[in-house]
């Protein structure tokens, strides 16, 4: 049956967009979009589809649309917040690693890729939608937890508590862009309000990663970190080698944290 639907001028249909873009939020559903035209639901899907190929609108998942920034529309009508993205690409996800620290003032390093911890199963690492750079690292559902909710631009989003954040980046310390800026963190949340090593430990013991011990215990005694901190990782050291960072060449050894780090450890511990 041919599709007698009016299809609306590239003028039209920008000034509809525009409309749709005033009343909902930087993510278009195809329900608010109906509601915004006063169109049913299936005409509605099929203008945002052909949004879509126009390159007006990005498709984040079914259903769900960005606005693709142009002059057209206003700057607040653009995704502001990635951090909005987050419960709309993924079913079940948390903000973790170097964004997460970011959020909890443990770093002054700004990165321009949001960094997201999911359980979903993931056909691709990186996306990027509406300019906006997205990295996600699967997890299994026992590691998912230490977590807070935030609400930002009306989306709740989930990010790693702030001694949740730590301990995954001394599990993965790609996570926090590697293990120099991790060392950095934790130097800042040693001085911070939110220090508190009993729940950083119980959350490294949840999390199952011997390792996590290794290296968070090695960089607490080399900040010459809490005593308790030090005495309590190095109690849960495990036989068996393992790095600092497995993205650094470590050839020296340390038998009492079964740690490989690298010659130049000053240059792990300074920010230089």
């Amino acid at each position: 049956m041919e599709d007698t639907t009016h299809h609306p001028t590239e003028r039209s249909g920008r000034e509809l967009l525009a409309r749709i873009a005033a009343r909902a939020r930087p993510l278009i559903t195809t329900r608010e979009a109906a509601e915004a035209l006063g169109w049913d639901a299936t005409r509605a899907a099929k203008q945002l589809a052909r949004w879509h190929e126009q390159g007006l609108i990005r498709r984040v998942k079914r259903g769900v649309y960005v606005i693709v920034p142009t002059a057209a529309f206003r700057q607040k009508n653009v995704v502001s917040d990635p951090w909005i993205l987050v419960p709309a690409v993924f079913r079940r996800a948390y903000v973790g690693g170097w964004s997460a620290a970011e959020h909890w003032d443990l770093t002054e390093q700004v990165f321009t890729t949001l960094l997201v911890c999911t359980t979903d199963a993931l056909k691709r690492t990186r996306t990027r939608i509406a300019e906006i750079e997205i990295r996600a690292r699967h997890i299994p559902e026992r590691q998912f937890f230490g977590t807070a909710t935030v609400w930002r631009e009306g989306a709740r989003v989930l990010v790693s508590d702030v001694h949740k954040t730590l301990v995954d980046m001394f599990a993965d310390p790609g996570l926090g862009g590697g293990i120099q800026h991790v060392t950095q963190c934790l130097s800042a949340y040693l001085r911070s309000d939110d220090v508190d090593t009993k729940r950083l430990l119980d959350h490294a013991t949840q999390l199952g990663r011997a390792v996590t011990f290794k290296r968070m215990g090695f960089i607490a005694e080399a900040l010459d970190g809490p005593q308790d901190l030090r005495d309590a990782c190095a109690d849960r050291v495990t036989l068996g080698l393992a790095k600092l960072d497995s993205a650094i060449e470590s050839p020296r050894v340390s038998k009492r944290w079964q740690l490989r780090f690298p010659k130049a450890l000053d240059r792990v511990l300074t920010s230089g």
